[in-house]
């Protein structure tokens, strides 16, 4: 878990939002997330592990391959659109702008297995998100 001063734990806690940097404790983190779609609960997984440098789409890291491959939870691919554009990585503070979230179709572990390419389960499941966001994107880039 992201290390933080006393008002981000506090922040934290109260909207039950916990940051996860992708160098430190994945296991945690994964763990974590498992407990929570144990629970029926619902969780928001940034997939590509940090921002991206240049507003592209990043390849997803296969800790999401690893936590859907071990949960019965369905993953609704998301798109954001307009956050770069906002809020580039190499500013301080967001900038008025426009930003869409666009929710695609609901995907089970078994759709994302076989949709996805790689050796391993994990990175099967990854890069068939990863193709779904993409294509969401694309959709809603162009007008869709």
């Amino acid at each position: 878990m992201m290390h933080a001063g006393p008002i981000m734990r506090l922040v934290s806690r109260a909207t039950r939002v916990f940051p996860v940097e992708p160098d430190r404790d994945a296991g945690g983190a994964i763990a974590l997330g498992l407990a929570v779609l144990e629970k029926r609960g619902i969780l928001v997984w940034f997939p590509e592990g940090s921002r991206s440098h240049d507003g592209k789409l990043q390849r997803f890291q296969s800790g999401v391959g690893l936590l859907l491959g071990k949960s019965d939870a369905a993953v609704v691919p998301t798109a954001i659109l307009g956050a770069f554009e906002a809020w580039p990585r190499n500013r301080s503070y967001p900038q008025r702008g426009r930003v869409k979230v666009v929710f695609g179709t609901p995907l089970s572990r078994a759709e994302l297995l076989a949709a996805g390419s790689g050796n391993a389960d994990a990175e099967r499941i990854a890069a068939a998100l990863q193709g779904a966001v993409a294509a969401l994107l694309a959709k809603h880039r162009h007008g869709g």
